[in-house]
């Protein structure tokens, strides 16, 4: 080949390079910005120290025990219930680090300082260490507790450490149970909902490379080579059930593509989800039709949007065709978007929760 032939060739491939960048930047086009993140984070703000509405979710409580909800676990009270107030925390501490001169951070600051202080985090240690609560929020709260800790580790906020610390305790107890837990759990759980396994342990492993717990760490992954590695052909027909919000086979993919090596993830993941064609992959393609926003249980698929999203971005990532990951980079644009543009419709139902979904997806 003659040089000049040579050099015509190299600028075909610099050009196509560069439509290649140029097309998955398009597709991947909704970032927090410092407007969005405010808009977002004023939704926790509102609502992680709100006492009421409240849904009550203590079992086989003993009559001792007997207070109300924000004097038996101060730290996590408002927003409607536990997990919801533990990840509004997440949210409001996540933008706050990326975006240190937003609107409400004097506020942030307060509710911080207030709820994760000593007193307080000792109080909700306390609870947990009953008998009746050895189940309470197994494992999803568990999760998004270990991620508001590690959150803040990673945070240079001078205060994040004294926050951090004053939550270690309970996050020690929470990391022991779950690897009890595992010890005991057969088989996983598949729902679409709050018991989800795979969601759970993303979280965590999140968690536990921040928080160097190599414990946790090594136990999620043994656990999920045995239970999850051998799955083929994952039902994507089924999804969505009516109240979902997280995808089970998505939640699964996106957990695999954190444990195994991106040559055997992609081995694994085309006997998964072995075609991506609408014939086949259809229901994870299409947003759902949420037909009435404001309902607490179908007001969940506002958030699986965004957690579709944010998995397919995942998976997307780890891919090695690249066809295969420009289409899941697009599904998940279509996805975040209509969850966006739904999201201020759902009342409290969906405000108390749904701002962490789209500013974790949003992060991503």
């Amino acid at each position: 080949m003659s040089q000049k032939n040579k050099i015509y060739v190299l600028l075909f491939l610099l050009l196509f390079s560069a439509c290649l960048d140029s097309k998955q930047e398009k597709i991947e086009n909704i970032k927090l910005n410092q407007k969005l993140a405010n808009e977002l984070v004023s939704l926790s703000v509102k609502c992680v120290d709100q006492k009421y509405p409240y849904k009550i979710g203590y079992r086989y409580i003993d009559e001792s025990w007997l207070k109300p909800h924000y004097e038996l676990t101060p730290s996590f009270y408002g927003c409607w219930d536990w997990h919801s107030a533990v990840h509004g925390h997440w949210a409001m501490v996540k933008i706050l680090k990326d975006f240190p001169e937003i609107a409400d951070r004097d506020i942030i600051l307060s509710k911080l300082d207030k709820n994760l202080s000593e007193e307080n985090l000792n109080k909700e240690f306390q609870f947990f260490k009953q008998d009746f609560a050895k189940g309470f929020e197994r494992t999803y709260g568990w999760a998004w507790l270990m991620k508001l800790y590690s959150e803040l580790l990673s945070w240079d906020y001078d205060k994040a450490q004294i926050w951090a610390n004053n939550m270690k305790p309970l996050v020690d107890l929470l990391s022991e149970r779950t690897i009890l837990f595992l010890d005991k759990l057969s088989t996983p759980l598949r729902p679409g909902t709050h018991a989800n396994t795979a969601f759970s342990f993303s979280l965590m492993i999140e968690y536990s490379k921040v928080a160097n717990d190599n414990l946790l760490f090594n136990k999620i992954k043994e656990y999920s080579i045995k239970n999850f590695l051998g799955d083929i052909n994952c039902p994507v027909q089924y999804e969505p059930s009516g109240t979902d919000f997280l995808s089970p086979c998505l939640a699964e993919a996106a957990l695999m593509s954190q444990i195994l090596e991106k040559r055997e993830f992609n081995e694994w993941l085309y006997k998964f989800l072995p075609s991506f064609d609408e014939s086949s992959f259809g229901n994870i393609i299409n947003p759902p039709e949420v037909l009435d926003p404001e309902d607490p249980g179908i007001g969940h698929l506002i958030g699986l949007m965004f957690h579709r999203a944010w998995t397919l971005k995942d998976i997307a990532i780890n891919l090695e065709k690249n066809s295969d990951k420009n289409l899941l980079l697009q599904i998940a644009k279509n996805h975040s978007e209509e969850g966006y543009n739904i999201m201020f419709e759902s009342g409290y139902g969906g405000e108390h929760w749904l701002a962490t979904f789209a500013i974790y997806n949003f992060s991503k």
